[in-house]
């Protein structure tokens, strides 16, 4: 289900970029622009409070990348490599001023890690929050790393949620976004309801993908 069948979205605008139309809200004035990053199944929205807060003292953006949100979907999961760069241009395209600070959740800590690796000179920092790291396994306890391979889920194999599972996950959200604006927050939790399975598409490439890009830094300057 698209997230497009929600209508328009609460807050900001869609940007074309290369025929694909992407999210960014903006706020704020001031150097360097703080960019949020969400982690899987998280979209810009989930980061409007912070996002209100950076915007009293600096340029303040959240964005939803393609697949999530209220951008144009694509096949998950993508390279970290592909998200930096369609953020750069999705930047250049808002005409966000640089540098930026990458706020970065989870996945997003490693696109926040791959964006700073690929264009360096644009990246006044990075704040990671809580991040993972592409050398867990090498240093995770055995038993551990065995558990956490039993504990991966197949999105294919997941049931659909139940009215009841709905019903108690609406009210939870509620509680949740209780703060977020009243036009922000249904629609944020319907994308949730609807959209669940995303967090799962995006991390299938975790080990397989991901961790090699930023564990090699292929593309950026220094492995030139």
């Amino acid at each position: 289900m698209s997230e497009q069948s929600f209508g328009g979205p609460p807050v900001g605008r869609l940007y074309d970029v290369e025929g694909r139309r992407l999210l960014l809200h903006r706020s704020g004035e001031g150097a360097p622009s703080v960019v949020f990053l969400p982690g899987a199944g998280l979209i810009g929205l989930d980061f409007l409070n912070v996002q209100a807060r950076a915007a009293e003292f600096a340029t303040s953006v959240l964005y939803d990348r393609a697949g999530t949100g209220w951008s144009d979907r694509v096949e998950l999961p993508r390279r970290a490599e592909e998200v930096a760069d369609e953020l750069r241009r999705l930047l250049r395209a808002a005409e966000v001023p640089g540098p930026y600070l990458l706020v970065g959740h989870s996945l997003g800590a490693f696109y926040a890690r791959r964006y700073a690796q690929l264009f360096p000179a644009e990246v006044a920092g990075l704040l990671l929050v809580d991040p993972g790291h592409e050398d867990i396994l090498t240093f995770m306890p055995e038993q551990l790393v065995e558990l956490s391979e039993q504990m991966k889920l197949n999105e294919a194999d997941m049931p659909d949620l139940t009215a009841e599972q709905i019903e108690a996950a609406r009210g939870q959200y509620a509680q949740i976004y209780a703060q977020w604006p009243d036009a922000a927050r249904e629609p944020l939790i319907d994308h949730h309801l609807a959209s669940w399975r995303t967090s799962l598409r995006e991390t299938e490439n975790f080990e397989t993908e991901i961790y090699d890009e930023l564990r090699h830094g292929e593309g950026c300057p220094t492995s030139r």
